[in-house]
């Protein structure tokens, strides 16, 4: 005999995207799935994320390695590019834009040695630039001179203790003499360095100023420094990618385990939730890995990903340039793709983020409802998978008579046994969906799927009515 079940009402998606566990351990807010959907514009709900508009083109079909900007005390600012030629061609360029990266790029800096990605950090009135090769020099706005005495090997500049520190891939941490009185140069042009277990097998990836303290990130170590404590590498995780760290608040960085947040304590993995998107990337972007940031979220661009897992719902489905996303005050993720992400930059004059692609390009993000590119505009796909519905009685049958998804949208309603079976059978009604006919199974697979170019969908939970429990036979 048919037996009725409650109504179920889930009107809280607050918890983001977790993958990592079975439906009965994962939390009643939490979606299985979630593509180019974010949970923070409206709470408890999620919503298709905004799109990226190209400002500009530095060179056509040249990789942006790193966008950099010179601003002097008086606020004054220009914006910098490098770029290579995709090719290996050992050529790298700097140009700079005078305006927001949407004016002329004019070539400034040419012909550096190697493709490697340039680093820069702003101080005495400079932008000082390093690859680990070629002269370390300080940009003033119209040209570049050498910084006396800096060492070339030096790749990874920061400002520390009024000193300026250049650490290289051995393991070297170089620093000049501190500033002068009037802020324009350093006392002296001496440098003097001490080794970060220098030549240990492990290349040294980034340096990065982080909560009074410097800190050193090696492929599979970090270490800290004070300005006089022995740096020992106490924390045996690291980078393999330096653009792949990013500071907001917290220091945060992927390594080929996972990404991870560091505060004044050892670093933490917080993507295991999003694991399978880890695994499915391939080992080869691990050194390409970027980062970016905006003023609530870390963005991680891994490249393209396909899913290697036979146990996964969507075994085998590629997803083309993926960004992990994680909302740092939230604590939850999610996952937007065709954002060509391979260096980032926030703009703290404005607010703003972009990021630069492979085709030359400037990117602003979170910018209307689209991908758009100069006359060309992509809509955006946006996909959401709840959690699969059992009502408890994994092994039994059910019939579902009445099911309504709430939100804003006009997208195609999915719903089906498994996920493979989901269909669209949706029919709007004050813009919630309603699928009034007869679905038998022993769990729903339901979900939400809309391309769009202008309004976003928002989806806001969903309700189960009118279900019975059916005998062991279907």
């Amino acid at each position: 005999m048919n037996q009725p079940l409650k109504r179920i009402e889930k009107r809280d998606l607050s918890g983001g995207v977790q993958t990592r566990t079975v439906v009965p351990l994962s939390l009643n807010s939490q979606v299985i799935h979630a593509l180019n959907g974010e949970f923070s514009t409206k709470l408890g709900a999620v919503t298709g994320r905004k799109g990226s508009t190209v400002q500009s083109t530095v060179v056509a079909a040249q990789r942006v390695l790193t966008i950099l900007q010179w601003i002097k005390n008086d606020g004054t600012v220009k914006y910098l590019a490098a770029v290579d030629d995709g090719a290996g061609t050992p050529k790298v360029d700097l140009y700079v834009n005078s305006a927001v990266f949407a004016g002329t790029w004019a070539k400034s800096q040419e012909d550096l040695t190697t493709v490697t990605d340039v680093f820069g950090v702003n101080f005495i009135n400079k932008l000082i630039t390093a690859n680990g090769v070629d002269a370390v020099k300080g940009f003033d706005g119209s040209s570049w001179a050498a910084i006396t005495n800096a060492p070339a090997a030096g790749k990874f500049p920061e400002v520390f203790q009024q000193r300026l520190f250049l650490l290289t891939e051995t393991g070297y941490l170089h620093y000049s003499d501190t500033i002068n009185s009037a802020g324009t140069d350093f006392t002296t042009t001496t440098w003097l360095y001490r080794g970060i277990n220098p030549n240990d097998g492990q290349k040294a990836k980034m340096l990065k100023r982080h909560r009074g303290r410097l800190v050193i990130l090696k492929e599979e170590s970090i270490y800290r420094y004070d300005g006089s404590n022995e740096p020992e590498a106490v924390i045996t995780v690291g980078t393999h990618s330096g653009k792949s760290v990013v500071i907001l608040n917290d220091l945060y960085f992927h390594h080929p385990t996972g990404i991870y947040k560091m505060g004044v304590g050892e670093p933490v993995m917080i993507s295991r939730s999003m694991q399978k998107y880890l695994d499915g990337m391939s080992s080869a972007n691990w050194s390409q890995v970027a980062a970016g940031r905006d003023l609530e979220h870390v963005y991680f661009w891994i490249g393209d990903v396909t899913i290697a897992d036979p146990l996964e719902h969507d075994y085998g489905k590629t997803y083309t340039d993926m960004v992990l996303v994680y909302n740092v005050y939230a604590e939850t993720w999610t996952a937007f793709t065709n954002w060509n992400a391979r260096s980032w930059f926030y703009d703290e004059t404005s607010g703003l983020t972009y990021f630069g692609t492979a085709a030359g390009k400037i990117v602003r993000i979170n910018l209307n409802y689209a991908d758009i590119d100069d006359t060309t505009t992509t809509p955006i796909n946006f996909e959401l998978i709840f959690m699969p519905e059992n009502y408890g009685y994994p092994e039994k049958y059910k019939e579902f008579n009445q099911i309504y998804v709430l939100g804003k949208y006009q997208s195609d309603v999915l719903a089906g046994d498994s996920y493979d079976s989901m269909t669209g059978k949706e029919q709007l009604e004050n813009s919630q969906g309603l699928i009034n006919e007869k679905i038998t199974a022993k769990e729903l697979w339901l979900g939400v799927s809309e391309s769009y170019v202008d309004t976003p969908p928002r989806i806001e939970g969903y309700i189960l009515d009118k279900c019975n429990l059916l005998d062991d036979a279907k």
